[in-house]
């Protein structure tokens, strides 16, 4: 609810004018009660309701209980309000050399042991194989079923939550992935879902999303680093995995790192789509083609200042798209 300062500045006619209901808006972004923000949106942009929906099998992931998930949904919360409250560029939610973490994902990563039961910022380096959104365990956690990782539903999410495009549903007469015989060799999801994206139904799709998700390959279904895919059924030994591939544009990755730089090239389209997630969040309902400008001026503003959080925010509060909500 608006302060005793605030109902007095509308009574007056003071937000009306635009240094008034800037000042208004600073004070207000600097306000203890911006931690409901900081606490919902993440979840809703990024999707964590869905964190736990499918409980991992304990026989497969005898690590995961319910303090890890937990501290899980805290990193990513805590990532996000260092970011915000440090003003830093969005940049970071793609790759950064630094976490947010308590004990639990630090023993989860292989970090060094904190001295502090708290969540606090954790250098990481290029060994860690961690660093930004994509990479942590909630994320990678809430794109499986709990017995595999799902590379099809990683890229989804990356499309949605990154580049803010929603993938048709798949065709209703599509055939599921067929069970591997026992006696074939083993294989990899990737390569169950290589043969499958086959079909002249789901090639145009698969070839769109499954490389946001094999970008990831080298992470399990909660999210650890691995280098072998364990496979049940089959013959021969457990078959190493494959993060390489290409995006529609052509241009190709090794690993999760080489992807993430390039999303880090397409900055600009990750902007225009949190821009979108953040109106959405802001105006509580769906933007359309009429709210192109307003949001192409939230995106103008937002390069001007280097991409950064608070601003952006900042920019979606003092818009003309919130002032005739």
């Amino acid at each position: 609810m608006p302060d005793q300062e605030l109902f007095d500045a509308a009574r007056n006619g003071l937000v009306d004018d635009n240094d008034s209901l800037a000042e208004q808006v600073d004070r207000m972004l600097s306000d203890p009660k911006t931690q409901r923000f900081v606490q919902d949106f993440p979840r809703q942009w990024l999707q964590l309701h869905r964190l736990g929906m499918f409980p991992p099998d304990a026989k497969l992931y005898p690590d995961y209980e319910v303090w890890l998930e937990a501290s899980m949904r805290g990193e990513v919360v805590h990532f996000f309000e260092e970011v915000f409250r440090g003003n830093l560029p969005i940049s970071e939610f793609l790759q950064s050399d630094w976490t947010m973490a308590n004990p639990r994902p630090c023993e989860f990563y292989g970090l060094p042991e904190p001295k502090s039961s708290d969540f606090h910022r954790v250098e990481l380096g290029p060994n860690d194989n961690r660093g930004g959104l994509l990479t942590m365990g909630s994320i990678l956690g809430l794109t499986s079923d709990g017995t595999r990782h799902r590379p099809v539903h990683r890229g989804v999410w990356v499309s949605e939550s990154i580049f803010g495009e929603t993938p048709p549903p798949p065709p209703a007469n599509v055939e599921p992935i067929e069970p591997h015989p026992p006696s074939s060799p083993k294989a990899t999801i990737r390569q169950k879902l290589e043969a499958h994206a086959k079909d002249p139904n789901c090639a145009a799709c698969h070839r769109n999303i499954d490389p946001l998700g094999f970008a990831f390959d080298q992470y399990d279904a909660i999210g650890s680093w691995r280098t072998y895919e364990l496979v049940e059924e089959g013959t021969d030994a457990n078959p190493l995995v494959d993060p390489t591939g290409s995006l529609p544009d052509g241009r190709s990755f090794q690993d999760a790192v080489q992807f993430k730089q390039l999303l880090l090239e397409d900055k600009e389209r990750f902007l225009n789509a949190f821009v979108e997630h953040l109106c959405t969040y802001a105006l509580r309902r769906v933007m359309t083609v009429d709210d192109q400008e307003g949001m192409q001026n939230i995106v103008d503003e937002a390069k001007a200042r280097q991409y950064r959080l608070n601003d952006i925010v900042r920019a979606v509060a003092l818009s003309h798209l919130m002032r005739k909500r």
